[in-house]
């Protein structure tokens, strides 16, 4: 099952590209719906390490692809989250750990997107202003947006036969 990791990006392009729709529809408020934090969590916690990694870049690349950040910023975050949570997935086996943990690499992403954007677009004086909303509503929208996204993760690489990965990368 080499190529699951591009199937399970494939699951979870849909839901990328509902986050970007709501984001331009939540333009006029500064508000970014960012779910890509979020998106890496169920991958990490099933796939093997190397292909959490490529998920995790390919999924960066793809996002960052419309928004004003530094090239790569935001896909190296997510592969060293990756490569993070691939390592400790005994962290990730129970539901509420999963959602704390989609909540907390969400808002990080975020974080990461919000410094690297304000910065590429130099407006870093305004950044302390817009970053309070922009991590809690990153951080509400990774925990509620994780369910129905992990679900559909899950349902793919159950699909896909993906045996739970071993506790040790």
């Amino acid at each position: 099952m080499g190529w699951a990791w591009l199937i399970v990006l494939l699951a979870t392009y849909p839901w990328v590209l509902g986050a970007d729709l709501a984001s331009d529809a939540l333009a006029s408020s500064s508000l970014i719906f960012f779910v890509s934090g979020a998106c890496v969590i169920a991958p990490c916690r099933r796939l093997r390490r190397w292909q959490s990694v490529l998920f995790a870049g390919a999924l960066g690349f793809l996002f960052e692809a419309r928004l004003p950040v530094p090239d790569g910023l935001l896909a190296f975050f997510l592969v060293g989250l990756a490569i993070f949570l691939s390592s400790h997935r005994s962290w990730l086996r129970t539901t509420p750990r999963m959602l704390q943990a989609a909540a907390a690499a969400n808002t990080l992403a975020c974080l990461c997107w919000a410094v690297g954007s304000a910065y590429q677009s130099g407006l870093g004086s305004e950044l302390g202003v817009r970053l309070l909303p922009q991590l809690l509503f990153a951080w509400f929208a990774g925990a509620m947006a994780f369910i129905p996204v992990a679900l559909t993760q899950n349902a793919v690489m159950d699909r896909l036969a993906v045996p739970p990965a071993p506790e040790t990368p």
